[in-house]
């Protein structure tokens, strides 16, 4: 990125503060090289177009400016700023907010409310409705539900299409402006439109917000000598959550196990370094992920530390199109390897990684970092990960019912039974306490 002696991040004009912070740490840390001048026109485009034509009217062009992309900027912003009566601080971060989106969809400006709410939601609960979502060519697609909450319980699935919050429509809108409608007061209402991603029917839904409470393991012995695992994301304890889960079906089966089926689907990922911790539980050695950046210093290979307590058993993992970014981590880490199947349908496919830094004014930059692999170099990302045994999964009905603690409703689940016949069919020991220790 350029610089400019007269008003270039060198020398800090007032309300611009939080621009020159912004471009300096994406400068840093932005995973791909950014254009930016192109970057910065279109931003300017965005803000142009939501303000009334006074504001804008004989303004300086920035295309026809000879200096510096980030001094052409701030020139322009401080005409419309003055123009249309504005703060120029506030356009600032109007215009920020639109420049990193212009990066790639999961880049934005977070405030104070938004870096409350990203905490809450990595340690397990907050004030929602229970929908995870992400963008794509303006829209909102549902990653997926979390089981029990005001969105599951509505019949939100997977792949569907957010259209409207409380009568907004939310095409084009940023992420966290999308966030902040959903958030609330636990026991507040909202309505929310929603296009079926299969039909394209549209339906208007009416739901009361609670305090989402998310363990993110649960599981069960299905059968004799098989268990189940489920893990519904990556907050803060789900690398100690699978630990005692595999701990308790290990006592419980008294100490063999001839196969697990670990339940991936519907996971719409969460921290990093927690599906990492997780692989390496289940892993004996080998690549986990790579990660790679623009700085090539920054680059690392995870790698299974060889820690793992656990021997395990034959395993099948099962994923859907809700299967994202770190559960597709753990998932790409595990199929090809020996013991280890992957069933369902094509993940998500989110391949990238995110990190918060810190600005002034209580406010935060989430960036996009760096890309991530699968262990054996496959890039994912827009693609999804392409089961071993691809098998549709047409159980959202039954998994809105889904207790994992009632056998019977697990053995009714399309997938999870296609799952029990493999590892039976493959030879899962029947007595005799043949099965390999675990």
């Amino acid at each position: 990125m350029n610089s400019d002696s007269t008003a270039g991040p060198g020398k800090r004009l007032p309300g611009f503060e939080l621009f020159d912070d912004a471009m300096r740490l994406t400068k840093q840390h932005y995973a791909d090289p950014v254009n930016e001048r192109e970057a910065l026109e279109r931003t300017l485009e965005r803000i142009t177009l939501s303000l009334p034509p006074h504001c804008t009217e004989d303004a300086i062009s920035f295309r026809d400016c000879s200096r510096s992309a980030q001094t052409c900027f701030k020139e322009v912003i401080s005409q419309i700023a003055a123009r249309c009566n504005i703060k120029t601080d506030r356009l600032v971060v109007r215009a920020v907010n639109i420049f990193m989106q212009s990066l790639d969809a999961n880049s934005s400006l977070l405030d104070a409310e938004m870096l409350k709410e990203l905490k809450i939601g990595t340690s397990g609960q907050f004030g929602g409705i229970g929908i995870v979502v992400s963008p794509k060519d303006g829209d909102y697609i549902v990653v997926s539900p979390f089981e029990g909450t005001p969105a599951f319980k509505a019949g939100i699935k997977a792949g569907d299409i957010v259209v409207e919050i409380d009568g907004q429509k939310l095409h084009g809108l940023p992420l966290m402006e999308v966030l902040k409608k959903v958030r609330g007061q636990a026991g507040s209402a909202i309505s929310i439109k929603i296009q079926d991603g299969r039909t394209g029917e549209l339906r208007q839904i009416r739901m009361h917000r609670q305090l989402i409470r998310i363990p993110p393991v649960r599981y069960a012995i299905i059968k004799p000598g098989i268990a189940y695992v489920r893990i519904k994301n990556f907050q803060e304890s789900a690398p100690r959550d699978v630990e005692n889960a595999l701990k308790q079906i290990g006592a419980t089966s008294g100490g063999h196990l001839g196969g697990l089926i670990l339940d991936l689907r519907d996971n719409p990922g969460g921290l990093f370094d927690e599906a990492i911790e997780v692989a390496d539980l289940l892993l004996a050695s080998g690549r986990i992920t790579s990660v790679i950046g623009r700085n090539s210093g920054l680059n690392r290979e995870f790698r299974a530390t060889g820690r793992n307590k656990f021997r395990m058993p034959p395993t099948v993992v099962l994923i859907n199109k809700g299967t994202a970014s770190a559960s597709e981590i753990l998932a790409g880490a595990l199929q090809g390897r020996p013991n280890f199947l992957v069933m369902g349908e094509r993940s998500f496919g989110k391949a990238s990684v995110q990190a918060v830094f810190p600005m002034r004014r209580g406010m935060a930059l989430r960036i996009t970092t760096a890309h991530y692999y699968t262990a054996d170099g496959r890039d994912i990302d827009a693609k999804g990960l392409v089961p071993d045994v691809l098998v549709e999964d047409a159980s959202d009905e039954i998994r809105e019912k889904l207790d994992v603690l009632r056998n019977d409703q697990l053995e009714g689940d399309p997938c999870i039974r296609q799952a029990l016949d493999f590892l039976i069919q493959s030879g899962q020991p029947s007595a005799a306490g043949q099965a390999p220790p675990y």
